[in-house]
Order: C-alpha cells, then structure tokens, then sequence
C-alpha cells in the first residue's frame, strides 16, 4: 500500500510538472519571439492546449474541468509577480559586470524555489485530482505518452501539430534534435 501511494504520488508529480511544461515556458517568453505573451496570449494558449489533451485523452466534462483547474493554477505559478523584475533583466543583470553576480543569482534561484514552494502543494493536489479521475486506460495513455516524449509536454511533447508539438520535428528555432529530447 505505501509503495502503490508513493508511485502514484511520484508520477502526479511528474506529470503535473510535465503536463504544463509549455505554459512555464510561454510563461518565461519562450516560444514567443517578441518578448513574453500577454496574459490574453497565455489564455489561449491555455485553451489550446486544453482543448487538445482533452480531445487526446478523450476526457469527459469532469475530467476536463479538473484539468482546467490544473491548468489555471500552472498559469497563476507562471504569472510574473506584481512589481517583480523582468526575468530576461535580472538575469542579464547577473553577467553585466566584470564578474558573475553569485549573490543575485543566489536571490533569483531563492526566489523561483519559494515560488514553487508555494505553488506546488495546490499543484500536487490538482495533478493528484486529475490523473485519479482519469480511467485506467487514459491513465495507461499518460504514462505511454510520457514514456514517449521525455516529459510529456516539454517542447515538442503530446503531439500539436503534425504529432511533432508546437515547434515540429526539428525542435525550437530549427534545431536539428528531435523536439522533447
């Protein structure tokens, strides 16, 4: 019994760190080539990716509003804090002098860890609630496509377009490595 709940606490874990993988990163600015999405951006990137995993796991109307709430608060951990720096400054910042800034990049890092720690117990339940409402085979269909994608949803991963996610089968701005490796 402990190792049955300790596996499945792992692999929500897991997934839900995976499963919003592309919202953290379009969060961040990545993907978008002039700067950081506005937050109407981030909504339908939301929507999107929502509306497809929906329709690849084939979830019904509960299932899917627990995975909006999972993908609500991936957004809201994602969100840049009211008055806080802009990320791509601050680290800047940590290069612009003659020496590397340890100490900002010591604040930065304290920073991102208190976030998460703040964050991620209502992710784990969230995760939590989503895979346990899901049926024994989408759960089996979960596991397969995280096998499958090292990471499920990172760049590349759970198909999108072409089977190959958002970036095709060349990876992020023409890389030559398959996406999601």
């Amino acid at each position: 019994m402990k190792k049955t709940w300790l596996k499945r606490t792992l692999l929500g874990v897991a997934v839900s760190t995976a499963l919003m993988g592309t919202v953290a990163a379009y969060s961040e600015g990545v993907g978008f080539h002039h700067g950081p999405p506005t937050p109407e951006q981030m909504q339908q990137h939301e929507a999107m990716m929502l509306s497809h995993i929906g329709s690849k796991l084939n979830l019904n109307a509960t299932q899917a509003a627990k995975l909006k709430v999972l993908g609500d608060l991936f957004l809201a951990a994602h969100a840049p804090q009211a008055g806080a720096a802009d990320p791509h400054a601050a680290a800047t910042a940590l290069i612009a002098g003659n020496t590397f800034d340890r100490a900002g990049a010591q604040n930065l890092l304290n920073q991102h860890v208190a976030k998460l720690q703040s964050n991620g117990p209502a992710i784990i339940a969230a995760t939590g609630d989503f895979f346990d409402s899901l049926t024994p085979a989408q759960q089996q269909q979960v596991r397969d496509l995280a096998a499958h994608h090292h990471g499920f949803f990172g760049m590349g991963g759970m198909g999108g377009p072409g089977e190959h996610g958002h970036h095709g089968p060349h990876g992020p701005h023409g890389s030559s490595g398959p996406a999601g490796n």
